[in-house]
């Protein structure tokens, strides 16, 4: 017999059992309470009076029936939007079942989070990630096979992964999303963690400009000096090199610029700053200070108004932070007497000198420091080699002799009489000797810096930009940055 099912006759038949045929209850897949809308799942319809060649129908689409026994059969869903539906049974002889609202559709989980790889993570560090999934109700989440990386865990209610790992490896997972109705949807995730890379560095800001006048001038303050050991870097992670240029002399200016800073920076990294040195101060209608920076430019030629410019240290009125260097030294003199000398700038190891009004020189610019990479210390104004970030020396009036020595690492030589005064050396960080020699006005720019890694030798990075030096020696693979670049381990 062939039943066309209409609208006319659900209604009319919406309540009734003809026959003996009763639906009593579904049962969905994988212990949901609710069917898929997209369909095409198996659902077993129990009852009683049911016979071979059975059909089944949802509202009024006719399903794929399969027939068990008198009692249960099993059909394939139709796609039906999120709802309630009439179920009927037919059977061959006319007789049918009918229970109102008898399957009910509703969303299953949409996984929001893609699959694959999610952020990778860092041996030892703490980690969070989530993934998430929605549903018309609300969502739970388990791991339903594979494992976490060792420390990490999952919240079933956010979904949240979370902890610090401590093994390093790839782990393949999956998660399934589960919803009010028990529908379920898993999909499968990896996490990598690697082991942080250890290293050392050295950060030297660029020196700045020794300074500009027709008297004696202070010479520029070294380039701020930073080092430390033991900093862990994450793999993966572009770390971006700054490296600061040297502070360039202005004709005319009062006091000449500050070198640049040298910084390294990148995500979850606490940001490393080496500030520029202080410019060294000019002769311009009065004598000026020197300017503050990573090391204090050195004061031009006045024991009343050339003072020098202050560094960052502990207890500094400039910046109360760890030590980068030190005072520019104050300027001296007594127009007339032949004895007009600047303060030469602060270096990363030491105070610019000051000169005495008697003396016949300007001051000597304040000692670097020796690089820890190398620990020698002989040597003077050698490009990075030993010394760094010394402080540039003083320039002297016309009568008054030598101009003042630069500081060892990389500090210009101060003019004066007999004395060829220099710039800061490129890539220490040292300060510009300062000018104002014989009626001369010009001072001489500081050096640039310079930033250099250091990591074991069995340690390389995966890509590097600005064309780093890189050198192996002993234990050690050094990275030495003298133009601004990233790299990436």
């Amino acid at each position: 017999m062939t039943l066309k099912i209409t609208t006319d006759n659900i209604a009319t038949t919406a309540l009734q059992t003809f026959g003996g045929v009763k639906i009593t209850s579904l049962t969905y897949p994988n212990s949901a309470t609710a069917a898929d809308p997209t369909g095409s799942e198996t659902i077993t319809v129990t009852g009683s009076g049911f016979n071979s060649g059975a059909v089944v129908y949802v509202d009024t689409t006719s399903c794929a029936t399969t027939y068990v026994s008198a009692t249960s059969l099993t059909f394939t869903s139709p796609a039906k939007s999120a709802a309630s539906y009439f179920l009927y049974v037919y059977n061959t002889d006319g007789s049918s079942g009918v229970k109102p609202a008898g399957i009910l559709y509703s969303a299953v989980p949409v996984w929001v989070t893609s699959s694959g790889a999610l952020a990778g993570a860092a041996q030892n560090n703490s980690y969070s990630q989530s993934v998430s999934a929605t549903s018309d109700s609300a969502v739970t989440y388990s791991l339903t096979s594979g494992s976490l990386p060792t420390g990490l865990s999952l919240n079933t209610s956010t979904g949240a992964i979370t902890g610090t790992p401590t093994v390093s490896a790839t782990s393949n997972f999956t998660i399934t999303a589960t919803d009010a109705q028990n529908q379920a949807v898993a999909r499968s995730f990896t996490i990598t963690v690697t082991s942080l890379v250890v290293a050392d560095y050295v950060v030297v800001a660029g020196g700045g400009g020794g300074g500009y006048g027709s008297y004696g001038t202070g010479g520029g303050g070294a380039g701020g000096y930073l080092t430390a050991t033991g900093v862990t870097f994450t793999p993966a992670t572009v770390y971006t090199i700054t490296v600061g240029a040297g502070g360039v002399v202005t004709a005319g200016a009062p006091v000449n610029s500050n070198g640049g800073n040298s910084v390294i920076s990148g995500t979850s990294f606490t940001t490393v700053t080496a500030l520029g040195g202080g410019g060294g101060a000019g002769y311009y209608g009065s004598y000026q200070a020197g300017a503050n920076g990573g090391s204090g430019g050195g004061g031009a030629s006045s024991a009343n108004t050339g003072f020098g410019g202050k560094g960052v240290y502990p207890g500094s009125t400039y910046l109360d932070q760890a030590r980068q260097g030190y005072d520019g030294g104050r300027g001296n003199g007594t127009s007339g007497n032949g004895s007009q000398n600047g303060g030469g700038g602060g270096g990363a190891g030491a105070v610019g000198q000051s000169p005495a009004n008697s003396q016949s020189g300007g001051g000597y610019g304040g000692v670097g420091v020796v690089n820890p990479f190398t620990g020698s210390t002989s040597g003077q104004n050698v490009s990075g080699t030993y010394y760094l970030a010394g402080g540039g020396g003083a320039g002297t009036e016309r009568y008054a002799g030598p101009g003042g020595a630069g500081g060892y690492g990389g500090g210009g030589q101060g003019q004066g009489s007999g004395t060829t005064y220099t710039a800061g050396t490129t890539n220490t960080g040292g300060g510009g000797g300062g000018g104002g020699y014989n009626g001369a006005t010009d001072g001489l720019n500081g050096g640039s810096g310079v930033v250099i890694l250091r990591v074991g030798s069995g340690t390389t990075a995966s890509s590097t930009t600005g064309s780093p030096t890189v050198t192996t020696s002993g234990a050690y693979r050094f990275y030495t940055f003298t133009a601004s670049g990233s790299i990436t381990f």
